[in-house]
């Protein structure tokens, strides 16, 4: 507001996107008309009040979540469980992802034993309530289970970006369970570890409430991941006597509070981990469950398939360590996916394309996202179609190839079998891309190191 005595007037402008708000202005000749004047002022700023206040509204309504769009990720929900499938979900979970008050890759792997043990249909929905507050949109709908279920009411919440962040299918509870536990480890700063190579597969033995049990190492796998084929009584399978705690949440077990884990001096005493069913993964084998990044890692990992041996070393004594061995090394670095991440990551090159890589020892061949197909096809063989399946028992068709020549470091990798699927769910949990996955086909061909405190891949000749 800007009062003149020079031309006897009062003006007021107000900037706006675009432009000027309309401009009052009013003239005045003698000091007796000042009580005027100051009404005109008060109605100018009630009238720019009105005007910001529409504003803001306008500003809210284009930052609010696309209402359409939210409702076919609904829509993709209820195909998930008739398909007993979470394929197509996954691609619009939100990176902060919650399911029944889980985090994570825990609310991940909760989702997929939702959807693949609730055995049911969903006939009809329809909207019960739909709410925007904070960002957020929450829609609620009536779900029609035709099976056994019936009717139940169904909880999604969206983010700003149309992402689904929390998915509520029943009203159920899991227990709580954490995957930054952390093991208490021994004072060597060396262990050394038999190992065995089965389908491409790294199997341990550790001692499970003082049994020694068979397990799967894989460093993707967030911490210890229990097999609940062995926890479940009256289904024909082994029940770990001590055990207690069980949590039946989700037609069947979610989660189960052991007596002791160790791992070769590397312990856990009385704590819950989450479980489900891991009986497809070596068939022929009686696996107790995933030994995860948790529990190793204090360490620097050292694979030698051709020894059959995993060596869990003390960061600050690798150096040592190799000098001692007198190995010949070259060294890549190593990045996270995020801070919070236990996957590592190192550039790759195929052809002219420069790639991110993750590392898992879990990976029993090379994965490379979908979207690479065609511009790596120069330097791909023997193109066709394969079925890959994890731990969450999905089986999907994807295009797999030879890939002609991976170059990491200094390394020449020839000849990669490898796999290309969409990534995409993987992604939306981290702040730094991958293009792909590396596992068995690079860590066999030899000696390898792998430390995430020092953030380095060393290959030993």
């Amino acid at each position: 507001m800007e009062i003149s005595s020079k031309n006897s007037s009062l003006s007021t402008s107000v900037m706006k996107s675009g432009g000027m708000w309309p401009v009052l202005r009013v003239d005045y000749c003698t000091p007796y008309n000042r009580n005027a004047v100051l009404e005109r002022c008060r109605d100018s700023v009630k009238i720019l009040c009105i005007l910001l206040l529409l504003s803001t509204i306008h500003t809210t309504r284009l930052s609010a979540q696309d209402i359409g769009a939210c409702e076919k990720v609904v829509a993709t929900a209820v195909d998930a469980v008739n398909n007993h499938s979470t394929e197509e979900l996954k691609k619009h979970l939100a990176p902060d992802f919650t399911c029944i008050g889980q985090t994570g890759a825990v609310a991940m792997a909760v989702m997929e034993q939702l959807v693949r043990q609730l055995d049911e249909h969903i006939s009809d929905i329809s909207k019960v309530s739909e709410q925007q507050a904070d960002g957020t949109l929450t829609l609620v709908y009536d779900f029609n289970y035709s099976k056994k279920l019936g009717h139940k009411n169904a909880t999604f919440v969206f983010n700003a970006d149309n992402q689904l962040k929390q998915m509520d299918l029943l009203p159920a509870q899991v227990k709580k369970v954490s995957t930054k536990t952390d093991f208490k480890i021994p004072e060597q700063d060396v262990i050394t570890i038999p190992i065995d190579i089965c389908d491409d597969l790294i199997t341990v033995v550790a001692k499970l409430n003082g049994i020694e049990r068979k397990f799967i190492l894989d460093s993707g796998a967030p911490s210890l991941y229990l097999n609940s084929r062995y926890f479940a009584s009256g289904k024909g399978g082994i029940t770990i006597g001590s055990s207690q705690g069980v949590s039946s949440g989700i037609s069947g077990q979610s989660a189960v509070r052991i007596d002791s884990f160790d791992f070769y001096g590397i312990e856990m005493r009385d704590e819950d981990f989450l479980m489900s069913d891991l009986s497809h993964l070596l068939k022929d084998e009686e696996i107790y469950g995933l030994i995860g990044y948790q529990v190793i890692k204090d360490y620097d990992w050292l694979f030698d398939y051709e020894n059959k041996t995993l060596t869990l070393i003390k960061p600050k004594r690798t150096a040592a360590y190799i000098d001692k061995m007198k190995y010949t090394t070259s060294e890549v670095p190593l990045q996270l996916t995020s801070e919070t991440s236990h996957i590592p990551f190192v550039k790759g090159v195929i052809g002219n394309t420069t790639l991110s890589l993750g590392i898992d020892c879990g990976a029993t061949g090379n994965l490379l996202d979908i979207s690479l197909f065609n511009k790596l096809e120069n330097g791909l063989t023997g193109i066709t179609t394969t079925d890959l399946r994890g731990a969450s028992q999905e089986t999907v068709n994807v295009k797999e190839a030879t890939v002609k020549c991976l170059a990491i470091g200094e390394k020449r990798f020839q000849n990669m079998a490898t796999a290309f699927n969409d990534i995409s769910h993987l992604n939306a949990k981290w702040e730094n891309k991958i293009d792909g996955l590396i596992g068995y086909e690079v860590l066999s061909k030899q000696k390898t190191i792998i430390s995430i405190p020092s953030r380095k891949l060393i290959f030993i000749e």
